[in-house]
């Protein structure tokens, strides 16, 4: 019961976070382990560090442009296994969108 708390006042604030603008995620330990963890050439992780951060600026032209709620689940579920990453934030975005799109 006494987890129940804290976990709900951080759904709650992350909720709000991801309402207001584009969230801010550290995104070095998940290139890192991506990297290290499958004992990838050391030069990958560069490249995950920028894909991360192209993600990052295509999230933010395109941001306001998507609904709270979309901001705050995908927000959400791109943190969900504890390593956040801006590129499962912009395909989230890009899957509602285009879910979206093809029921109208």
């Amino acid at each position: 019961m006494m987890l129940t708390i804290p976990v709900a006042l951080l759904a709650t604030t992350l909720a709000h976070a991801a309402a207001e603008g584009v969230p801010v995620f550290d995104i070095r330990p998940g290139c890192h382990a991506a990297t290290s963890l499958m004992s990838l050439d050391p030069k990958r992780e560069k490249r995950c560090l920028d894909d991360e951060a192209t993600a990052r600026t295509e999230v933010t032209k395109q941001w306001t442009s998507f609904s709270a709620v979309e901001r705050q689940r995908c927000a959400a579920e791109a943190q969900l296994n504890g390593i956040p990453s801006y590129v499962d934030l912009l395909e989230c975005l890009t899957l509602s969108r285009e879910a979206k799109a093809g029921a109208n």
